[in-house]
């Protein structure tokens, strides 16, 4: 039977005997730690097969959902055209002087970046809370400014806007002193450009972003199903995407065990861990009616230019 984060962290709490409130927190790290370990392990895939975005002729970046992982397939549904995949180094190096040009989309580039958009000229940035509860949590804001590397501390006042003393041409970094109760909104060029909007419980900004080329001339459909990323487990009564509970709780536990410089004890749930693991993971690809299969492509030669 799956079980909540709450009864997870707990009862790893009470095999190590320390069941207090602030060795929770630490085991509430090594639980989040084990829980990606193991779907990594199992290749846990859930796709979402449906998701289309349109684009605006001249704009060529575009913000992808929070639980986008990877994607499978790219395709210009109004045209009929599959686009590549690329990387900046190549783009680059292959068209060094057509970057930002227009034409028909042919190829895309999936990149992180800390915000959602950069501001479009030097500007001050204006952060504000959608709670008036927000007084004495921080943004660390790092950026360019005048050309220079800086950082500072701008403290939130509520539903009231906090202005950064400095103009950034660049922002590199945003994050949150401590979660919040309300949304927490940063807006460059006077509020025309969104850099990021951080939920209360996610305290840095960071975002999974498509660069098209060429740069879409008119507004097409793009269709982009991808792999759903699962997302960290933060409430008490958070639950496993899959009934892995009893095998996260072994993993914590020899992290919680090595924490407390017992290293015997770490060692042998480490052991039953990885034996545990193993044991899921034949389960789960043990299936008898399943037959794998090689699917060769053939290399599109209309997107080679």
């Amino acid at each position: 039977m799956n079980k909540d984060f709450l009864t997870i962290t707990t009862n790893v709490g009470n095999r190590v005997q320390d069941p207090s409130s602030t060795f929770a927190t630490v085991i509430k790290t090594f639980v989040n730690k084990r829980y990606f370990q193991i779907l990594r392990a199992i290749n846990w895939q859930n796709i979402n097969y449906d998701y289309t975005f349109d684009t605006v002729g001249g704009t060529q970046n575009y913000v992808l959902p929070d639980e986008f992982g990877k994607e499978i397939s790219a395709r210009d549904t109004s045209n009929g055209l599959e686009l590549s995949a690329y990387d900046y180094q190549n783009l680059a190096t292959d068209y060094p002087d057509g970057v930002s040009d227009e034409g028909s989309v042919a190829r895309y580039i999936i990149y992180e970046d800390t915000v959602k958009a950069q501001p479009t000229a030097s500007s001050a940035l204006a952060i504000v809370s959608s709670s008036t509860a927000d007084t004495t949590q921080s943004i660390l804001v790092r950026g360019i400014s005048g050309g220079v590397e800086l950082t500072e501390t701008v403290t939130l006042n509520g539903t009231t806007p906090a202005n950064t003393a400095n103009s950034y041409t660049r922002v590199k970094g945003i994050s949150k002193s401590a979660v919040t109760a309300g949304k927490v909104t940063v807006t460059s060029n006077t509020g025309a450009v969104t850099l990021t909007v951080l939920p209360p419980k996610v305290t840095e900004s960071r975002y999974k972003l498509i660069k098209l080329h060429y740069v879409p001339i008119t507004a097409i459909t793009i269709s982009l199903p991808y792999i759903i990323k699962p997302l960290p487990m933060t409430e008490n009564n958070d639950y496993p995407i899959i009934d892995i509970a009893d095998l996260i709780e072994i993993g914590a536990e020899a992290d919680a065990w090595f924490y407390k410089r017992q290293g015997n004890k770490a060692s042998a749930r480490e052991t039953m861990f990885g034996v545990e693991l193993q044991q899921y993971i034949y389960d789960k690809e043990n299936q008898p009616n399943v037959v794998t299969q090689f699917r060769p492509t053939t290399y599109n030669k209309d997107n080679l230019y």
